[in-house]
């Protein structure tokens, strides 16, 4: 099949144009052209100009959105290539799901949860949009957090450059926030499978390995992968009026997901268990790198220092 994958040069594409290219489909991609991409064929473009994405307009089997975070750039795209495709793919989030009691199925309130800001909103707008077009067949995959080799978010190197320098890792709160996980590469296998699937008009899931864990563990369990021990402050009596952000890589929030409907449609088999592809993930770096691929932060120093 002929698949455009719009972005395709980050941490997503990486992973997604192999598995695309692997399962024998013809690939082009669509980005700013900041990064020459082997073996596809490389449209260049500023998804935020119309102008420039319709001079590459035409028709593709299936459309994979891996880089729409605003209604605006989506628009754009779609009045591109949405009219002509087979399907259209749209990597959404967990952060457009407003606050619940519970992990949010796939058919509760969106708007973002206030913790998100703008992007949270920003991406619910998104997917409102979508879910009222009827030119093709679209699927909306939310994964929640993402994780794996080319990671450009210092998350899991965070804790591997702390615990490898024998610095401490401070978790927010008490680090009982739950948080869930998807190795990249279950997810672009996810995106070939839905590429490839008559999947009815529309589709819309959370996609992410069922298992769930607090912030805590998240850190033990990546700490072990590198086979050293963690020294671990809570930040709860120490750190008041510094926000998480500020000395840990995540919010002090849960983002997580009710994804039984995925698992019960399709019968998934993940690629990895939490604990396999994090041991994977960190077989991808050098270790000498990651002691220093992680600064301390300024909240970290205020922290410690109180």
């Amino acid at each position: 099949m002929k698949v455009l994958v719009i972005g395709g040069s980050g941490f997503v594409g990486r992973a997604l144009i192999p598995a695309l290219l692997n399962s024998g489909h013809d690939v082009s991609v669509l980005n700013r052209g900041n990064q020459r991409i082997e073996v596809v064929t490389q449209l260049v473009a500023d998804r935020d100009d119309p102008a420039a994405v319709g001079l590459h307009q035409a028709a593709y089997d299936v459309v994979v959105d891996t880089s729409g975070y605003t209604k605006q750039q989506v628009e754009i795209a779609f009045s591109a290539f949405g009219p002509s495709a087979g399907r259209w793919i749209h990597l959404s989030s967990a952060a457009v799901y407003r606050e619940t009691p519970h992990l949010p199925t796939e058919d509760d309130q969106l708007g973002g949860a206030e913790v998100w800001g703008e992007y949270g909103a920003d991406k619910s707008e998104v997917d409102e949009f979508l879910t009222k077009r009827t030119e093709c067949p679209i699927a909306i995959l939310r994964p929640p957090y993402l994780y794996g080799p080319n990671n450009a978010n210092d998350r899991e190197t965070f804790v591997w450059s702390r615990v490898l320098s024998g610095r401490p890792v401070i978790v927010p709160g008490d680090g009982s926030a739950q948080l869930q996980f998807l190795h990249v590469q279950d997810l672009a296998r996810i995106i070939v499978r839905f590429a490839e699937t008559n999947f009815g008009q529309k589709a819309i899931y959370n996609v992410a390995e069922p298992e769930t864990m607090n912030a805590e563990t998240w850190v033990r369990k990546v700490a072990a992968a590198s086979g050293e021990g963690v020294s671990i402050i809570h930040a709860r009596n120490h750190a008041v009026g510094i926000a998480a952000r500020q000395f840990f890589p995540f919010r002090d929030y849960p983002c997580a997901l009710d994804v039984s409907r995925f698992v019960r449609d399709f019968r998934w088999d993940f690629t990895f268990s939490f604990n396999q592809g994090i041991e994977n993930t960190f077989l991808s770096y050098d270790r000498d790198a990651l002691v220093e691929a992680s600064a301390t932060t300024d909240g970290e120093k205020r922290i410690l220092n109180t």
